[in-house]
């Protein structure tokens, strides 16, 4: 699995590099384009996300990331070979971005349910630090070597790499041999009662609640940012696509230093308040994009991407580990596809939001409000019991199962961390 992450990840550098490219630098799009394109990307979280969650407590998760990476390596192919036959259009933009975004919900929410399978609780913080580690580095090479393939043979065919890297997925996933423990008694109930038993996992829990309305209010906005980034940096900075790349790599550089930290951090000021101090740091920097212009973008852009990378890695290892730990496993597949519902729901409202702005108040204008937004989405966990978490906790969920109710007790699980 861990080969798998590395592989896919890797290959995912050249589609969130390639494929906007390919709408501005070909097919000449303007920021409403722009948002529309990323708002089809992610519209599937917000779609199927929930019933993601179903079948991955009815399903093999294993079985399920299989069948998906197949199908994004096939869906992302039609743009090469759209592009090659002189065909490539917004409207095959927008469907390969819809169809391939469907894959990744049903990928992701199975990913994330799949991990405490494979090992103990007491080894989730651990595995998802070894987990963004991996995703971190691959980031390093990945957008430098995507913006020089931009640049050497054309948006289009850097998608390639995208499309070959999930075979490369899939054919590791094969290779794992564990056996998953599917819960039979899950596929006796409802569709719509798992998906309302997975909103009331969350939205009864504090601490998830809180987390998903931080990460849900932070994705709004770097949705909105996000959007328009491409164009702003193509058009507004006039840096090449090869300087993206860099910039990108230098922003996984930072998720590399922060993946490797992450648990030091945890170990000097605990696991709520590494949760809200990285939040915080992550919002300052999207604030100052604003202050790049062509004469200093780098200078600008480097140090905000480093920034950024490494407090999103802290902030992203430490919450799905606290979300990993108080979920019961047979939940896991339901409170992550909710989870995903709201977090990554929101990224389609983002971009259309950030398309707009685009064309109203200017490029460099939208990026500022996003920035703002962003640093205010730390006020959910601030105010929440996340602060109190001192260590990853242990024994909720056996508690849960043993109890036969799948509510979780904020209460008792910070108590037992002080």
């Amino acid at each position: 699995m861990w080969a798998a992450e590395t592989v896919s990840v890797f290959g995912s550098q050249f589609y969130l590099i390639a494929m906007p490219l390919a709408a501005v630098m070909i097919l000449e799009a303007v920021p409403y384009e722009m948002g529309i394109l990323f708002a089809l990307e992610m519209l599937p979280f917000l779609l199927f996300g929930l019933l993601a969650g179903v079948l991955a407590d009815r399903m093999c998760r294993r079985t399920i990331m299989i069948v998906c990476d197949f199908g994004r390596a096939a869906v992302l192919a039609v743009v090469p070979v759209s592009w090659y036959f002189g065909a490539l259009s917004m409207p095959i933009l927008y469907g390969v971005a819809f169809v391939a975004g469907i894959f990744t919900a049903f990928f992701d929410i199975a990913y994330q349910a799949y991990l405490p399978a494979l090992v103990r609780k007491s080894e989730l913080l651990d595995a998802n630090s070894k987990l963004e580690t991996s995703r971190a580095s691959s980031q390093v090479g990945g957008p430098s070597l995507a913006g020089v393939v931009v640049s050497a043979l054309g948006a289009p065919l850097a998608i390639t790499g995208n499309s070959l890297s999930f075979l490369g997925s899939a054919f590791f996933l094969l290779r794992v041999k564990k056996r998953e423990l599917v819960h039979r008694a899950e596929i006796c109930k409802s569709v719509l009662g798992e998906i309302r038993e997975g909103l009331d996992i969350v939205l009864s829990s504090k601490m998830l609640r809180s987390i998903a309305g931080c990460t849900g209010t932070g994705n709004l906005f770097w949705g909105i940012s996000f959007a328009i980034l491409i164009l702003f940096m193509e058009s507004t900075l006039e840096l090449s696509p090869s300087w993206i790349g860099a910039i990108f790599a230098v922003g996984a550089l930072g998720a590399v230093a922060g993946a490797v930290s992450s648990s030091r951090i945890v170990a000097a000021i605990g696991l709520g308040n590494a949760i809200i101090l990285s939040a915080l740091l992550g919002g300052v920097p999207s604030m100052l994009i604003v202050l790049a212009y062509p004469s200093n973008a780098l200078l600008v852009l480097m140090p905000i991407w480093f920034v950024t990378g490494f407090t999103g890695v802290v902030y992203n290892v430490n919450q799905v580990s606290l979300r990993q730990a108080i979920t019961p496993d047979h939940l896991q597949g339901k409170m992550n596809a909710t989870m995903r519902f709201i977090v990554w729901g929101v990224y389609p409202i983002g971009g259309l939001i950030g398309g707009f702005l685009g064309e109203t108040v200017g490029l460099r204008m939208t990026i500022l409000i996003a920035g703002i937004g962003m640093l205010a989405s730390v006020l959910w966990v601030i105010l929440s019991p996340v602060a109190k978490v001192e260590v990853l906790p242990s024994g909720c969920e056996e508690a849960e199962e043993a109890g036969q109710d799948h509510r979780l007790d904020d209460g008792a699980c910070s108590a037992q961390t002080q």
